[in-house]
């Protein structure tokens, strides 16, 4: 057996190993970008047209591979296989002594284009360089949360419920429709008032200011949530609603002085005057 043959055998083997091992680098799209140019570019995407332009492809994508494989792939492995050099064999390591690393200086200029060697193939025939070939990671179906507004148009009590019970943030036109399919739902009013006037802002809120208006006095609960809104954004329509709402006498003892705080925040002079008269008012009735 002659010694060219004995060297054919062997890089037959060689290759037999790399393609039947499931980590070979020639499975890996990252590694074979001819592969992948002529899969772009010369393969149809319809069945009849690839099937009549197999003659033509395969033999294009065969030589593509091979090149991939034997030369490509391995330049595009030189820099790796470097640094693996520099860092196992040039990179002097704390711990050792000045006269350590000259005794094994000699070492390291002899195993150094050995070991070259040795990474670059390694690097070149495996898949173990870190760039994961994303196409070949199976994509697990992401599963479908039905939307708040999905649940609003069908009616679906149960996913509203649990959309506005999440920390998802609604944009306020949504939350206004809840409402406004809910009216008499105490617990859907109570969550989706919770996220409306949180996601309420200056330019938002004037869109929905006389609605929130109209909610005044209703549910001392949603009251609280209200008048901190209109705090927060210094409704001047609120404090002349909640003026004429205290003057008419309708509010509940236990919120009346949540609603004169609110007028003395947001509240004109004059406004300002009528809560301080009946806060002196108050005070003579208390005999204080």
């Amino acid at each position: 057996m002659t010694l060219k043959y004995r060297k054919g055998i062997l890089l037959t083997i060689l290759i037999c190993l790399c393609v039947s091992n499931w980590n070979c680098a020639i499975f890996n799209r990252n590694n074979t970008p001819l592969v992948v140019r002529v899969e772009k570019h010369l393969v149809p995407e319809e069945p009849v047209p690839k099937v009549l332009a197999a003659p033509f492809y395969l033999p294009v994508g065969l030589a593509a591979g091979l090149l991939d494989l034997f030369i490509v792939h391995p330049i595009i492995r030189i820099p790796d296989a470097y640094r693996d050099t520099i860092s196992a064999l040039w990179t002097p390591h704390p711990e050792n002594g000045y006269m350590t690393r000259m005794a094994f200086l000699p070492f390291s200029v002899l195993l150094t284009p050995l070991f070259f060697a040795g990474d670059l193939f390694f690097r070149s025939a495996f898949d173990v360089n870190g760039n994961v070939d994303r196409a070949r990671i199976e994509v697990v179906p992401e599963k479908k949360v039905k939307s708040l507004q999905q649940a609003l148009s069908e009616g679906d009590r149960a996913t509203i419920v649990k959309s506005l019970n999440s920390y998802t943030y609604y944009e306020p036109g949504i939350l206004y429709a809840v409402l406004e399919a809910y009216p008499s739902d105490e617990e859907i009013r109570q969550l989706a008032f919770v996220k409306l006037v949180s996601a309420l802002n200056a330019q938002t809120f004037p869109q929905f200011e006389d609605f929130l208006l109209s909610q005044l006095n209703k549910d001392a609960r949603i009251d609280r949530m209200l008048l901190g809104v209109f705090r927060r954004l210094s409704s001047k329509k609120a404090s002349a609603e909640i003026l004429r709402i205290l003057r008419i006498g309708s509010v509940p003892e236990a919120l009346a002085k949540d609603y004169m705080i609110t007028v003395i925040y947001i509240g004109n002079e004059k406004e300002l005057q009528y809560i301080l008269d009946r806060i002196r008012s108050d005070k003579i009735k208390d005999g204080r």
